[in-house]
């Protein structure tokens, strides 16, 4: 267990740029290999907050309640307004699987740290922090306040993938495909997440799933060729000013690479059959209760790891109910109906209600220990895919349901 004087030196310590300060520690060991090896980065954003106390080991809290002179009592669940954030702590001991939520590490606690006494106040916390929880700016549900750092790490990395970036996830409502504020390009530049699986699963594989899947990719690729002759020509003959000519040039550009990826993912056929997961079942009919959202995250991180696996990507962004479609209902998780929004305002007086809390954080983990596992299995170079891949665990606003942001847990 490491400890820093203040926060301050710590971040001095990671030695990156603001938007990236906070990934520094598991970082370094991704960029020192060699350039020839893939370097992955796996976000896993949780909506609507982690609770400190999941993260935190037995072992941990006793450090806690020793650096915070024992005036941690009776308020153990919100241990965090009291200990300070003046001392981040970095948690890497092999007793992590204490947590209430991290038992599914197992043999990979020696792998895994915890960070705990960072705050990230500039997004402002509440129910959601939006697209600030990966950009560090106040954001909301309509605007990104700047770049977030899977759009920053795929400029670097992403490159050398038919996709730069993979960003997939689950949210609340009945026939949402696509959620715009947890990811963006940059200020008012949202980065689509996709938020069911059989679409998530037909842009990924459709180059090699059904017969069906099949040609809507060929009708894909002859629109964009259709597309792009068509804006050739008109720029052939295009009279205009500079400045509309430039958002022509841009927009050929952006058939281009839509059209090198197309031709990618042809080429790359052999490997992607190996890896295709099973075809997500199709709901139809827009009823919500035959949707159950773990089963669906489940889902996405089949389809994550067949991509990780196939190569299609180096940057992956899973949002679990982030922003405003939080109020996800866990019916997986017991007999229970009720929404993760009542679950949150109800669970002081009910105390099985946090029980459950804590379940679905420890689901989302044991997920990542699945990934994690796969790649772990999965020669590369002198090692493993892992030991080139950072996986990051987080909350999209902070420590708890209306959260001040002043917490921001972080496996």
């Amino acid at each position: 267990m490491t400890y820093m004087n203040n926060r301050r030196d710590f971040l001095r310590s990671l030695g990156l740029g603001a938007g990236a300060t906070f990934l520094g520690p598991l970082l370094t060991n991704a960029y020192a290999r060699s350039t020839s090896i893939p370097r992955r980065f796996v976000i896993v954003v949780e909506g609507n907050c982690i609770e400190p106390i999941a993260l935190t080991s037995a072992p941990t809290m006793e450090k806690i309640q020793e650096f915070a002179g024992g005036n941690i009592t009776n308020d153990l669940r919100w241990f965090s307004r009291h200990y300070g954030h003046e001392t981040p702590l970095v948690v890497d001991d092999a007793d992590l699987t204490s947590a209430v939520a991290l038992s599914p590490l197992g043999d990979l606690a020696p792998k895994a740290a915890v960070i705990l006494g960072l705050s990230s106040l500039i997004t402002g916390g509440g129910h959601s922090a939006h697209a600030g929880a990966l950009s560090c700016t106040r954001s909301t549900a309509r605007a990104a306040g700047g770049q977030t750092i899977d759009a920053y790490l795929a400029k670097i990395v992403g490159h050398a993938t038919p996709f730069d970036a993979v960003r997939l996830g689950i949210t609340r409502g009945e026939d949402v495909r696509l959620v715009y504020d947890l990811c963006a390009h940059g200020r008012r530049q949202p980065a689509p997440v996709i938020t069911r699986p059989e679409f998530a699963y037909d842009t990924l594989f459709g180059s090699v799933a059904s017969a069906e899947a099949k040609r809507r990719f060929r009708q894909r690729g002859s629109l964009l060729d259709f597309a792009h002759g068509d804006v050739r020509r008109a720029l052939g003959l295009f009279s205009g000013g500079c400045h509309e000519r430039a958002k022509l040039e841009q927009y050929v550009a952006s058939l281009e690479k839509l059209q090198s990826r197309q031709e990618r993912l042809t080429g790359m056929s052999s490997d992607l059959e190996r890896v295709r997961p099973e075809q997500p079942t199709t709901i139809t009919g827009g009823r919500q209760a035959l949707r159950e959202p773990l089963t669906e995250l489940a889902q996405q991180f089949d389809l994550i790891k067949s991509a990780l696996l196939g190569g299609l990507t180096n940057v992956v962004v899973v949002g679990s109910g982030t922003g405003s479609g939080f109020s996800l209902t866990y019916s997986t998780l017991g007999e229970t109906t009720i929404n993760r929004h009542e679950l949150r305002h109800k669970s002081k007086d009910t105390p099985g209600y946090k029980d459950l809390i804590h379940e679905a954080s420890r689901r989302h983990v044991e997920l990542i220990a699945d990934l994690a596992r796969t790649l772990d299995n999965t020669p590369e170079g002198n090692g493993s895919m892992l030991d080139n891949t950072v996986i990051l665990y987080m909350p999209d606003n902070g420590e708890q349901h209306h959260s001040s942001a002043r917490e921001w847990p972080m496996l």
